[in-house]
């Protein structure tokens, strides 16, 4: 806490000496509640120890710029990285919705007051850039706060659990090692002692969360990364398999350079349509992202996936026979 005012105190008095209002340790002590003797240090570590021009001013009784061009040493960006910071601020901001957006809130203000004075141009970064996220579920300050926890603290987390698949509800007990946000929804990366196996758990769907006394050792990386990497989409399986879909000339359009895993292979047809193989683990997941192309796409393979989701589109037929 202290370190965050001492540099909170850096970034006011920074950007009053170069506005020219003559900051001096009286307001200084003022703005931020602590000594004159206090804020007096914070002047000479200023001047000594970040080498900021400051000179007094008898007549305003404050201090000013003698090098008008005087920057921090942190905000000596240049154009693309004031903006890297800037686009990285509003992310923060617009995901920001369900557990952290108290604590971000405060953090992307305090980024923006920082950068606001150095970022080129007229435009307002607030109205300029924005990030959405559509059909994710937020999870409670509190769950969310108990999870980090555990995870950060490598301690053992029991809960309930709610699988909609077979509408139970089961009691874990877990190592966490990882969290992810997915599309605006976080999930929990685990150890299952119950399940004897990794498990990707929607934090969304947990209740009664408890952090233990007991500690754990952590696994290395490479024990739970390949559920995050290795195939299409969140949910994953030890086992996967390649999936081809051909879209349409038309959809290709909008296709064409999108990425859809890592290891993905586009291929241009003759007549303008394109051929994407992808590895796959979970079933459902890549069902439902196929339909969602409707008739602009075909399972080539595999045979047993092509059978599935033509099964599908046949029930679909059936709601919208009169």
């Amino acid at each position: 806490m202290g370190e965050q005012l001492f540099l909170e105190r850096f970034f006011w008095f920074h950007q009053e000496a170069k506005n020219q209002r003559f900051p001096n340790a009286s307001k200084l002590a003022q703005r931020f509640e602590c000594s004159v003797r206090t804020a007096q240090r914070s002047i000479e570590y200023f001047r000594c120890r970040l080498h900021a021009p400051l000179e007094y001013e008898a007549a305003r009784r404050g201090f000013y710029y003698d090098d008008p061009a005087f920057q921090l040493p942190i905000l000596s960006l240049n154009e693309q990285e004031l903006l890297a910071l800037l686009v990285s601020k509003k992310l923060l901001t617009d995901a920001a919705a369900g557990p952290l957006s108290d604590e971000l809130g405060h953090i992307v203000e305090k980024l923006g007051a920082v950068l606001a004075g150095n970022v080129p141009g007229h435009a307002d970064p607030e109205q300029a850039f924005s990030f959405r996220s559509s059909e994710f579920t937020a999870a409670e300050p509190l769950l969310f706060g108990c999870v980090s926890n555990a995870l950060l603290l490598s301690r053992l987390l029991t809960f309930n659990y709610y699988s909609p698949a077979g509408h139970q509800l089961t009691t874990r007990m877990v190592e966490p090692h990882h969290l992810v946000n997915y599309m605006g929804t976080w999930h929990l990366i685990a150890f299952c002692r119950l399940r004897q196996d990794w498990r990707d758990f929607l934090l969304s769907r947990i209740s009664e969360c408890r952090v233990s006394e007991e500690e754990f050792v952590p696994h290395p990386e490479a024990a739970w990364k390949p559920l995050l990497t290795d195939t299409f989409g969140i949910f994953q399986n030890r086992e996967s398999f390649p999936v081809v879909l051909r879209f349409s000339p038309l959809r290709s359009r909008w296709i064409r350079g999108q990425i859809w895993h890592r290891d993905q292979k586009a291929e241009e047809m003759p007549d303008g349509s394109l051929q994407l193989t992808i590895p796959v683990s979970h079933k459902a997941e890549i069902i439902m992202e196929i339909l969602k192309h409707g008739s602009q796409v075909e399972v080539l393979a595999p045979k047993w996936l092509r059978k599935k989701v033509g099964a599908e589109i046949e029930k679909m037929q059936r709601n919208y026979r009169a």
